[in-house]
């Protein structure tokens, strides 16, 4: 259910930046004043702080206190927003992880599984303490000056032979961290470190299965030698401004995972093609255009998972369709108009994010993904379904809202596992008594909605039919000021909290 895993994340996200600070990458000094003095301007010269998690309020230029002086806020925000610069987040260190001034502290090293560096003072881990914790798994190092990670930490004759995950965050520009052979770490992530370059040679773990480079601003110009390392099956590459040619050319073909979100991309190259092997590919937040798609990307014929999130995509490409192992196809916030009756060939897909486009209407041959579970259409114009779309039986998640529909769509009534409905704002005026059929029902969004009964009796009915459904445990979501309207009264909605 998209909407509730929408909300997981968002709260995961928002508990992990709370213990980070927002910060940005600005490529001219002059770019930094002007954010600063716009950023004044809407606050009237004070600087908001959050300390243990108390937000604090302190004025610090009076000068801005004057409004006469400056422009208007509306026209600082739009200024500020235009500035060319790079957001990240100075992180803290993970509170779960025993901290590496604690060393000193302790004779229990096998206690030790994770842990964590701080402090652009620390240049060079303390090897001969690291080598007494024998059970460590993983090495954090945040805002540090650490020059490389040393060869020492691989030998198992010194019994350091569980480290498998190295995290570094905000690592200081000084110096470009070094890596030394290792066969044992299978995780590295390196992120939000705008100001340094790629660590160097990073390729010499040889065994690592998963990297994260996420937020990094890398360069299209970036050399990332990846093709070296054959166990390599994740890759994030989000918010950095990389070069897909060059990185598909210098990637592994055993490449399971990829994400490639926020990268600036408008087009995607035949060179795509290369990574055949690819299982899920994100392309979210980028500026891609359909003509600009190299028919290459239908011959990734074990892709299960394809994200277009937030692009500009005006229609879909025909090998599209080519991709037949396809589960998940997110689409949504696109320009797309119409959708081709080859969606039927995608007859594995699961789950089809369609969201916030331009589409007038859905295919007949919707009615061939008898494997679709979540289909969301909301925002968009349409106002009819085909009759097909009741051949669905596996549909969980159906949310139509925020479209033209006239009347109940009676073919819902067809989707025996029916576990998450939205009709709202849509031309709806009254709903069957048979959604009481539906014994998996959980949610019903049904906002915005003008409910109209023939009768005392039709109203009578559509208000014990929903609070059936509430006693049910379905849990239903309409205006506080929605009301039943029928020919001589009102009846009033009254649902229990």
């Amino acid at each position: 259910m998209k909407n509730t895993v929408f909300l997981l994340v968002f709260f995961m996200v928002v508990c992990q930046i709370s213990k980070a600070q927002k910060s940005f990458k600005f490529y001219k000094k002059q770019d930094s004043i002007d954010y600063n003095h716009y950023r004044m301007i809407m606050t009237k010269g004070y600087q908001y702080t959050v300390i243990d998690g108390i937000l604090r309020k302190e004025l610090v230029d009076t000068t801005y206190q004057d409004s006469e002086n400056f422009i208007g806020y509306d026209s600082a925000s739009k200024l500020l927003r235009e500035i060319p610069k790079f957001e990240y987040y100075i992180r803290k260190q993970n509170e779960q992880y025993t901290k590496g001034d604690q060393l000193k502290k302790t004779n229990r090293y096998d206690t030790i599984t994770h842990l964590s560096f701080e402090g652009r003072d620390l240049k060079k881990l303390p090897v001969l303490k690291l080598l007494q914790c024998k059970n460590l798994k993983e090495i954090e190092l945040v805002n540090t000056s650490v020059k490389k990670i040393p060869w020492l930490l691989n030998w198992s004759i010194f019994g350091l032979d569980s480290l498998q995950t190295v995290r570094i965050y905000n690592h200081t520009p000084n110096k470009q961290i070094k890596f030394k052979k290792n066969t044992n770490v299978t995780e590295l992530v390196y992120r939000d470190s705008p100001y340094s370059p790629i660590p160097k040679d990073f390729h010499k773990l040889e065994n690592v299965k998963e990297i994260d480079f996420a937020r990094n601003d890398f360069r299209k110009d970036a050399k990332f030698h990846l093709d070296k390392l054959k166990n390599l099956k994740h890759l994030n590459l989000s918010r950095n401004n990389i070069d897909l040619k060059n990185l598909a050319e210098d990637t592994v073909n055993n490449l399971k995972y990829i994400v490639l979100s926020f990268n600036n991309l408008t087009a995607i190259p035949k060179e795509i093609g290369f990574l055949k092997d690819l299982v899920d590919l994100q392309f979210a937040e980028n500026d891609i255009k359909s003509d600009l798609i190299h028919p290459a990307l239908g011959s990734l014929k074990n892709l299960k998972v394809l994200s277009f999130y937030k692009n500009d995509l005006d229609s879909l490409p025909p090998f599209i369709f080519d991709l037949k192992n396809l589960a998940e196809l997110d689409l949504y916030y696109n320009r797309i108009e119409k959708i081709p009756n080859e969606l039927g060939h995608l007859k594995n897909l699961e789950k089809f994010y369609v969201a916030h486009n331009q589409l007038f209407s859905i295919p007949e041959s919707i009615g061939e993904l008898k494997s679709l579970k979540e289909f969301y259409i909301h925002h968009n114009r349409i106002s009819y379904l085909p009759e097909s779309i009741g051949n669905l039986k596996k549909i969980t998640d159906f949310h139509i809202h925020n479209n033209y529909f006239q009347g109940f769509p009676e073919f819902v009534l067809n989707f025996d596992k029916l576990e998450d409905l939205d009709i709202s704002f849509n031309e709806i005026h009254k709903f069957p008594p048979e959604l009481l059929n539906l014994n998996h029902l959980k949610y019903l969004w049904m906002r915005g909605i003008t409910f109209e009964a023939s009768g005392k009796d039709e109203a009578k009915e559509l208000k014990e039919t929903l609070e059936t459904l509430q006693k049910n445990g379905v849990k239903i979501s309409i205006e506080l000021d929605q009301k039943i309207t029928q020919k001589s009264e009102e009846t009033e909605l009254q649902l229990v909290d």
